[in-house]
């Protein structure tokens, strides 16, 4: 006899148009689907709704929890340290008296942050007080992915805890649906750009805005910061140099390959970058050489990243182009404009696969790494198959453990 399914609300951007929230529902459901020993089904709860004040985490948003198996608090950036997330400092903005309500297991399935150095963490005190509950209890398990959350929350919070658990970013495992896609050229080199202009003035202003931010946020709001940036060039000069120092390196490749660049937008700020990005290119290559994939919402992610899974080779600005094309074993490297990015392939033990958009010698290092991983293409598919193989094993153990928890507790 068949025991009943594991009814679990699965909290994430289900109505996002951001398609990395894709491959985190996708990855994130697949390895939980495969790895529990009993049968389970996701009841889909849209984060994007509470965080556009559609719903609210109220008595009965618990009420709903209670009446499921659990909870599943999905693997998207939960801590960006935004001012309206006024009951506890994070994206799960349940007020504190509700918290002991919750009779259900709650999992934080490797959350994440996006806070830039010496960004001030708004409700800090509300934000402790929440981690406090939720390292204490026992019927939450707490994980964080494994792109330097862990140190950077602990250092947040001024303590470390054995209960801060660090799994692989569940986007490794996006599943691909074989689909035809009008963007790839037969006999040629089909090669994937992901851009990311996100948090522009944070991920650019690069030593200046955070030396800037680091003498003067004591004594300014961080809102009259931003806008004094808006009045600062050098920050934006130093973006176009980098800009210009991508494009030489692509013109180059250009005369060494076979190339299909395909820009490859993963949410609506990238159209910005974008743009800049083509205003320098070389007008016969933007002509003869350039196409672009277009926007598609979460639920599109398998026939997205199939894009990805039949590329040869991808540049990754964004973190969901990066651990997917891994993932996928599609050759990569990584243009990194923000220290997740760096500390996941640090710890992945792909630090190689990785140029800093900001370093002087961008150009140079860029082309040798992007022409290297091109000579070497089945070696670097190894690589990554061995990497994801490895991660999977961790992500495996781990679930094992959640299936146990939510069947105790």
């Amino acid at each position: 006899m068949q025991a009943c399914p594991r009814k679990l609300i699965h909290l994430a951007n289900f109505n996002s148009t951001n398609i990395g929230n894709g491959a985190l529902i996708f990855g994130t459901e697949r390895v939980l689907q495969q790895d529990w020993r009993a049968p389970v089904v996701f009841i889909p709860e849209p984060w994007d709704d509470y965080t556009f004040g559609l719903r609210h985490f109220d008595a009965g948003f618990v009420s709903s929890v209670n009446a499921a198996d659990g909870l599943i608090i999905g693997a998207a950036v939960a801590l960006n340290a935004r001012d309206y997330l006024k009951n506890a400092g994070m994206r799960f903005d349940l007020p504190y008296a509700l918290w002991p309500s919750i009779s259900k297991p709650i999992v934080f399935y490797a959350i994440s942050y996006r806070v830039w150095p010496y960004q001030e963490y708004h409700h800090l005190d509300q934000f402790k007080r929440a981690m406090e509950y939720i390292l204490a209890s026992p019927r939450i398990m707490f994980s964080v992915r494994n792109d330097g959350t862990k140190p950077w929350l602990e250092s947040l919070l001024g303590y470390k805890s054995e209960r801060i658990e660090v799994i692989p970013d569940p986007a490794l495992y996006v599943p691909n649906v074989d689909s035809w896609h009008p963007e790839l050229v037969q006999d040629k080199i089909n090669f994937l750009i992901s851009l990311n202009n996100e948090d522009e003035v944070y991920r650019f202003g690069g030593p200046l805005r955070e030396q800037l931010w680091h003498v003067a946020r004591p004594f300014v709001k961080e809102r009259q910061l931003l806008s004094a940036m808006k009045y600062v060039p050098y920050w934006r000069s130093q973006k176009r140099k980098c800009l210009k120092k991508l494009v030489y390196a692509l013109e180059r490749l250009c005369h060494e390959w076979d190339l299909n660049f395909i820009l490859c937008p993963h949410y609506f700020d990238d159209y910005k970058i974008i743009s800049e990005f083509i205003s320098m290119f070389p007008a016969r290559l933007a002509h003869q050489r350039t196409i672009s994939s277009g926007l598609l919402n979460v639920a599109r992610a398998p026939y997205f990243y199939d894009l990805y899974a039949k590329a040869d080779i991808a540049l990754a600005m964004r973190v969901h182009s990066m651990s997917p094309a891994i993932g996928l074993g599609t050759p990569m490297v990584a243009l990194s404009t923000q220290g997740r990015i760096s500390d996941f392939l640090n710890i992945a033990g792909l630090q190689d696969f990785q140029v800093d958009f900001l370093d002087p010698d961008l150009a140079e290092k860029l082309h040798a790494k992007l022409h290297n991983v091109l000579q070497h293409r089945q070696e670097v598919k190894q690589k990554f198959e061995e990497t994801r193989t490895a991660m999977r094993t961790q992500t495996l153990a781990y679930n094992r453990r959640v299936a146990a928890f939510v069947a105790q507790v």
